[in-house]
C-alpha cells in the first residue's frame, strides 16, 4: 500500500541508501483522468519509460526484472490515482520497496542508478499550501491547494457549526432578526476558524473567493495576521463553483505571484553575485557557499536532472567536490558520486534550514543554471554585503 506523504525520516533513510551495483530503481508517474484514451496513453508512455530503465539495469538479473515487473503491474492498476503522482523507490536485491502517492506535478521519470533520484521530492517538500475560503452570506467552503492539487475540507467548518448549535451558544444568533448581524456573525465565524487553522500550521497562504458585493464584509472580519498572508481574491459563486473552476482561478493567482517573486529573487541574486554581495551564481560558487553555510535559498532549474555535471558528496560531513573522489579531503569519509549535481546539493541541504526554489518562470544564468541567495558572505561583513 502506498503512503500519502513522505515523512522527513523516510526521506533521510532514502537519501542515505546506496547500491554499488547500480540497481536502485526510481519511478515518477503522473496519470491524468480526463478521458479513457488519454489515461491509456499515459500508462503506455509510463511503461515504455520503465522498460527503457530496465535496459539500463546492470546485469538484468532476476531481481532487477522482478522490480520492473512489480512496477509495471502497479502502474497498470492505476486509474488516475486521485490526481496524485505515484513515486516508487525499489531495490529487490536489498529488499527495498517504497511506494508513495504524493501531490504535485512531476515529470515522468524512470531510471536506475547507485542512489534513488530524490531531487523532485526534496525540492517540493517546501511547497506552499494555499487555503481557499469561499463565502457568501449563507455559506462558507474551505479548500486546500498544494503542489497543484486541490482538496475540499468544508466539513471542518460544518463540524464546528454543529458544535455551536448543540451547546446552545448560538441561540441568540438564531433568534437574531437583523440579517446584517447574522451575516457579520457568519463572516466572523469563518475568520476566527481561518486564524485557528493558520495558527495550527494547516496552511501557509490565504485566498478568498466571493462575489464583489460581499468582499468588504468579509475583509472587515479578517484578523491582521490573515490580511498579512492574503495573496489574492477572485470573483466566484461560492455555492455553485466546481473544484476545477476554483483551482483554475486560484492557480492563476499563485502563478502570477510566483512569477513576480522569481523575477525579483533572480535579479537580486545576480546583482548580488556581480557586486560580491548576497548572491552566488554557477555550480562552483554555489558549492562553496553551501560549504560555508552561507546559503539562505538554493535556486534550481525547473526540471530535475538539468544539471548534467556530476558531483561527489561525503556521506559523513557533507563535503562537496566537483571531481570524482573516493575519500573526503576534510574528514576522510567515503565520497559518493551523483550523476546529477542537484541530487548531491539537495542531500547536502537536508536539515540545514535552506529554502529550495525551482525557477519555473525565470531562466537562471548560463552555463550551469544554478544560483543561491545568501544569508551572509563569509569574507564580507553582513552590513557591507546588504549595502551592496
Amino acid at each position: 500500500m502506498a503512503n500519502a506523504k513522505v515523512s522527513p525520516e523516510e526521506l533521510k533513510e532514502l537519501s542515505e541508501f546506496w547500491a554499488e551495483e547500480g540497481d536502485a530503481l526510481t519511478i515518477y508517474v503522473q496519470v491524468a483522468t480526463p478521458s479513457e484514451l488519454s489515461h491509456r496513453e499515459e500508462r503506455i508512455s509510463a511503461k515504455e519509460k520503465i522498460q527503457q530503465a530496465m535496459g539500463s539495469l546492470k546485469g538484468k538479473s532476476a531481481a532487477d526484472r522482478a522490480d520492473v515487473q512489480r512496477v509495471l503491474e502497479t502502474i497498470g492498476a492505476m486509474k488516475g490515482n486521485g490526481g496524485l503522482a505515484k513515486v516508487i523507490f525499489a531495490c529487490h536485491r536489498k529488499g527495498v520497496w517504497r511506494e508513495f502517492d504524493v501531490a504535485g506535478a512531476f515529470a515522468p521519470r524512470a531510471e536506475a542508478g547507485t542512489a534513488f533520484a530524490l531531487g523532485p521530492l526534496l525540492a517540493q517538500e517546501q511547497t506552499k499550501r494555499y487555503c481557499i475560503a469561499l463565502a457568501d452570506r449563507n455559506r462558507a467552503r474551505l479548500l486546500l491547494l498544494e503542489a497543484g492539487a486541490i482538496t475540499e475540507h468544508s466539513q471542518l467548518l460544518d463540524e464546528e457549526k454543529e458544535k455551536i448549535r448543540t451547546t446552545g451558544t448560538s441561540k441568540s444568533v438564531h433568534l437574531e432578526r437583523q440579517k446584517e448581524e447574522e451575516a457579520r456573525r457568519h463572516f466572523q465565524f469563518l475568520a476566527e476558524h481561518l486564524l485557528h487553522f493558520y495558527e495550527h500550521k494547516d496552511y501557509d497562504c490565504l485566498m478568498i473567493g466571493c462575489r464583489d458585493e460581499t468582499w468588504r464584509e468579509i475583509e472587515a472580519e479578517l484578523h491582521p495576521e490573515l490580511k498579512r498572508i492574503l495573496v489574492g481574491r477572485f470573483v466566484v459563486d461560492p455555492g455553485l463553483a466546481t473544484a476545477e473552476e476554483i483551482q483554475e482561478k486560484a492557480q492563476a493567482i499563485v502563478d502570477g505571484g510566483d512569477r513576480k517573486e522569481e523575477e525579483r529573487l533572480v535579479e537580486r541574486v545576480v546583482g548580488g553575485a556581480a557586486s560580491k554581495g548576497l548572491g552566488a551564481v554557477g555550480l562552483k560558487d554555489v558549492m562553496e557557499s553551501l560549504e560555508k553555510g552561507e546559503v539562505r535559498t538554493l535556486l534550481l532549474p525547473a526540471q530535475n536532472g538539468q544539471l548534467e555535471q556530476s558531483v561527489s558528496l561525503c556521506e559523513h560531513c557533507g563535503h562537496l567536490e566537483a571531481q570524482e573522489l573516493t575519500k573526503c579531503s576534510l574528514c576522510n569519509g567515503r565520497m559518493r558520486r551523483f550523476a546529477h549535481a542537484e541530487e548531491a546539493l539537495l542531500r547536502h541541504a537536508v536539515g540545514r534550514s535552506i529554502e529550495i526554489r525551482r525557477m519555473h518562470w525565470t531562466k537562471l544564468p548560463a552555463p550551469d543554471g544554478i544560483a543561491a541567495w545568501l544569508r551572509f558572505r563569509a569574507e564580507v561583513n553582513t552590513p557591507q554585503a546588504l549595502a551592496s
